[in-house]
């Protein structure tokens, strides 16, 4: 794993494990020319009274390359690359 180009990654910790949430869907925003938000969800079918539901798991804000670099290490990782 590199982070903003270093070569030698920092040691990657998690002093409190967090939850490893499951998704159904996404939008990608820009919320300035230099940060793109992706806020996730899961798809909650209509039961009952309730109606169907699209409940907001997470945002995540980044840089605009950090985001560049998830969506190339993705495509890379569908391809097998990785």
């Amino acid at each position: 794993m590199k982070t903003n180009g270093n070569d030698t990654p920092p040691r990657l910790t998690e002093p409190e494990p967090l939850p490893c949430l499951f998704v159904t869907g996404f939008v990608i925003q820009m919320a300035d020319e230099h940060v793109t938000r992706i806020i996730f969800w899961v798809e909650l079918p209509e039961v009952g009274d309730r109606e169907r539901e699209l409940r907001i798991q997470a945002r995540v804000a980044m840089p605009l390359k950090v985001f560049r670099r998830l969506m190339s290490d993705g495509r890379k990782a569908i391809r097998g690359e990785h």
